[in-house]
C-alpha cells in the first residue's frame, strides 16, 4: 500500500497537469467573456484535482508490475 501511494503521488501532478492542459484548452476555445472565463478556470482546477486523484490511484499498480504484457513482443520458439 505504501508502494502505491508513492507511485500514485509522483504521477498525480502530471496527471494533473495534462488534464488541467487539456481542459483549458476546451476551455480558451469556447467563446466566453473574461469574467466567466476566470470562473471556468477555477472549476477546472478543482475538476482535474478531483479527476487526477482516481486517475493516478488506479494506473500505481500498472505501472508496478514488472512483467506487463507487451502488445508487440514476439515470442521466439525456445526463448
Amino acid at each position: 500500500m505504501r508502494t502505491r501511494l508513492a507511485i500514485a503521488a509522483l504521477i498525480w501532478p502530471m496527471i494533473q497537469g495534462v488534464l488541467f492542459g487539456l481542459g483549458l484548452i476546451a476551455l480558451l476555445a469556447a467563446p466566453l467573456n473574461p469574467s466567466e472565463l476566470l470562473t471556468a478556470v477555477w472549476w477546472m482546477i478543482g475538476l482535474t484535482f478531483l479527476v487526477s486523484t482516481p486517475v493516478a490511484w488506479g494506473m500505481a499498480p500498472w505501472l508496478r508490475m514488472r512483467d506487463r504484457p507487451h502488445p508487440r513482443r514476439l515470442t521466439r520458439p525456445g526463448a
